[in-house]
This record gives C-alpha cells, sequence and structure tokens, in this order.
C-alpha cells in the first residue's frame, strides 16, 4: 500500500468510517503478527496480542499524527502489549513460586494446615514422586534451612548448580501440583 492511500485511510478513519480501518488492518495484519510472534513466540498470544493492537490504534486514531509511518505507530502498541503481557506472566510466575514455597515450609510443620488440604495432600504426592537426590535438596532447603552455600559443600557442587537445581525442582512441583488440581477439578465436575 502506498503512503498517500494509507494516509487517505487514516484520515477517513479519523473521520468515523469504520470500513477503511479493516483496509488497514488487511494490509498491516500479516507484518504486525510476524513482529509480535518474533518477541513472544505463543501461539494464542500472537493472536491476542495482535488484535489487541488494533483495537488500542482504533480507539486512540485521533491521537495518530496523519503523514507518519502506521506501521511503525502500530509495532510500537504492539511492543508496549507485549511488555505487558511479559511483566504480568513474570509477576504471576513469581507468585506461584512464593506459594509454592509457603507451602513447603508449610508442609514441614503440618501443625498449620488440615491433613486434607488438597494443595498439600497433592504437594506431598508430588514430592514422593521425586528422585532421592531432589527430595534431598528439598529436605536440606525447607526442613534443616540451609543456605545454597551450605548444600553445595554437604553436596560436592557449585552454588549456581543448587539454586539452578531447586529453581528446576520447585517449576517441576508447581506443575506437578497444578496437574493433580485440574485433574481433580476435572473428576469433581464429571
Amino acid at each position: 500500500m502506498n503512503e498517500e492511500r494509507e494516509d487517505e485511510l487514516v484520515r477517513a478513519v479519523q473521520a468515523g468510517r469504520l470500513e477503511d480501518f479493516e483496509e488497514l488492518i488487511h494490509q498491516h495484519a500479516s507484518r504486525l503478527r510476524a513482529f509480535v510472534a518474533m518477541r513472544l513466540p505463543v501461539a494464542h498470544l500472537i493472536d491476542e496480542i495482535a488484535h489487541e493492537t488494533f483495537v488500542f490504534a482504533y480507539h486512540h486514531i485521533d491521537d495518530f499524527e496523519a503523514g507518519t509511518d502506521f506501521g511503525k505507530w502500530l509495532r510500537a502498541i504492539a511492543f508496549n502489549l507485549v511488555r505487558q503481557e511479559t511483566l504480568r506472566h513474570s509477576r504471576m510466575t513469581k507468585h506461584q513460586k512464593r506459594y509454592l514455597e509457603h507451602c513447603l515450609i508449610q508442609s514441614a510443620d503440618k501443625t498449620e494446615f488440615k491433613p486434607d488440604d488438597p494443595v498439600i495432600v497433592y504437594l506431598e504426592e508430588c514430592i514422593d514422586a521425586l528422585p532421592d537426590g531432589q527430595r534431598t535438596l528439598l529436605r536440606m532447603k525447607y526442613r534443616l534451612s540451609q543456605t545454597s552455600k551450605e548444600m553445595s559443600r554437604a553436596l560436592d557442587q557449585s552454588d549456581a548448580w543448587v539454586r539452578t537445581t531447586l529453581c528446576r525442582v520447585r517449576s517441576a512441583l508447581r506443575e506437578c501440583v497444578e496437574a493433580k488440581a485440574q485433574a481433580a477439578s476435572t473428576a469433581a465436575q464429571s
């Protein structure tokens, strides 16, 4: 699409003609999706972010200065939406990690939880399914309250190995607990 035609369409949309925005979407959709995909390679989020970008652009079309690069403006909007999604995902992962650590610590002292608390039951089942070495790491960290340096010395491993392995074990436990909770929820709905 040439710049002159694009400027015409933008001015028409700014004047209130929605059908002209459809042509702008058609002209920019594939490039915008590719831009998003390079920064956020999650299939369902690519379409979602592209859609949100066009919705935002339509609602803020009066803020766009006709004569400038519309595609660049769309990419800037998409970039900000990708950044927001990445930050949201990061916050959610941190909260889940903290909750899992809280459950691990509380499961060490079961007097504070009901024995039939489903999260604790799932967590204990998941911990029991871990290999011995990973259970040993968890015991050292959460029951003995050892630091990663103390654990690395006791296991003759590097401090980085201990931290990385604990991170992987916590992630595996989180996925295991979520899978068990999902399975229980599905079974309850049946």
